[in-house]
């Protein structure tokens, strides 16, 4: 079986705020180093192939810590970065329904209904999340490789493998920070296999 297991990346600084990030760049906080830890032990005993990140610092802290245990220098694909979500990133979720008129719980109900200035389009991310993923998965056709990534990202490669409507899946999808999905992506369509466990993180989540 080619297994792609799909990392989100561990906790950040502005994850603990409840900050939109985006292509923003905190850095992990001491709970994200140790759940970073944790995955790593996770993925020690099994035999991967090879280990991509975003070039975003939550997503290559976290994988740099999964390449200590595994042994595997960590291929950096920028077309895996979260969605860019313009004048929001930094701001809390009230902040934003607060300066922009309930903005924020519209595209908590249809994410490709708003607009939000300087953000990057919803269908021109999926386009390059799911072009980046296909060249890793034709790559390594055959073993087990590691995608460390963002919430975004993984929830738009669901939304394609299911064939779900990507608004309403992001409205029930919970994908926990250092929470691993897996795909087999050897199959047409792909097969999910599971989501978001999180067991690895024991009481640290």
């Amino acid at each position: 079986m080619s297994c792609c297991y799909l990392v989100r990346h561990a906790q950040t600084t502005w994850n603990g705020e409840n900050r939109i990030q985006g292509h923003a760049d905190p850095p992990l906080s001491p709970l994200g180093c140790e759940q970073a830890e944790r995955l790593a032990s996770y993925f020690a005993d099994r035999s991967i192939g090879a280990l991509y990140t975003s070039g975003l610092a939550r997503s290559l802290h976290t994988a740099q810590a999964i390449a200590r245990k595994t042994k595997l220098t960590p291929r950096i694909e920028p077309a895996l970065a979260e969605i860019h979500l313009g004048i929001w990133e930094g701001l809390t979720p009230e902040e934003v329904d607060a300066r922009f008129h309930g903005a924020y719980q519209q595209w908590h109900l249809a994410p490709s209904q708003v607009t939000i200035p300087g953000a990057e389009p919803l269908e021109q991310f999926r386009i390059r999340v799911r072009t980046a993923v296909t060249q890793i998965w034709e790559a390594h056709r055959d073993g087990e490789m590691v995608i460390v990534s963002h919430g975004g990202v993984i929830a738009a490669l669901l939304a394609d493998c299911l064939g779900a409507d990507y608004d309403h899946l992001l409205r029930k999808l919970c994908l926990d920070n250092a929470g691993v999905s897996a795909i087999d992506c050897r199959t047409t369509p792909p097969c999910v296999l599971w989501i978001n466990a999180t067991h690895h993180l024991a009481n640290h989540r």
